[in-house]
């Protein structure tokens, strides 16, 4: 079976047993039963745990951050594309976001590559803070204020009971987008 598997069968695979079991069920030989194959087979994908690592991170931000970056960036302005991030960001699941970010506190390794993709998204939402016409240094700080809510709402036991309305959010956005006095 293993020519029929290919590397993105076992990122599939381990993104849905990191979601439903966390970071300890990330583990060759329990990933290659799940699939029906030897353990040479892991290997046969990936270099060493490391390299899979790296990979299923890589994949996470494929499955996940660039599609709402592709969402957001069809919009026609910076304020709409500013909302939507928002109105998505604020209502996103939380389940695989946290299995990652416990990974990430107990594997510098994975830490390091997930730290360097919050970077990414941060600077996302500050271009288009600096876009809609905020100045770069309140742009930088409004930018890492939203992520921080977006990933803090993420970690709070039941999710479902803190839920802002569609209102809420573009007030949320267009507080943001307001001009610093100087």
């Amino acid at each position: 079976m293993m020519d029929n598997l290919n590397k993105t069968d076992w990122l599939e695979l381990a993104l849905k047993e990191l979601a439903a079991h966390g970071y300890g069920a990330l583990k060759a030989q329990r990933l290659a039963k799940l699939l029906n194959v030897t353990r040479g087979s892991f290997y046969h994908h990936f270099k060493n745990i490391d390299d899979f690592n790296a990979s299923l991170i890589q994949y996470w931000t494929e499955q996940t951050t660039e599609p709402l970056v592709r969402d957001v960036e069809r919009l026609d302005t910076p304020s709409a594309a500013l909302d939507n991030l928002l109105q998505q960001a604020l209502r996103s699941g939380a389940v695989l976001e946290r299995a990652v970010r416990s990974w990430a506190t107990v594997d510098q390794h994975v830490g390091e590559m997930v730290n360097k993709i919050d970077q990414q998204r941060i600077s996302f939402a500050e271009a288009l803070l600096i876009k809609i016409g905020v100045d770069e240094s309140t742009a930088s700080s409004r930018a890492k204020l939203l992520y921080w809510a977006s990933i803090g709402r993420l970690m709070m036991p039941c999710l479902d009971q803190h839920v802002l309305s569609d209102e809420e959010i573009s007030g949320l956005s267009i507080l943001m987008s307001e001009r610093s006095s100087a």
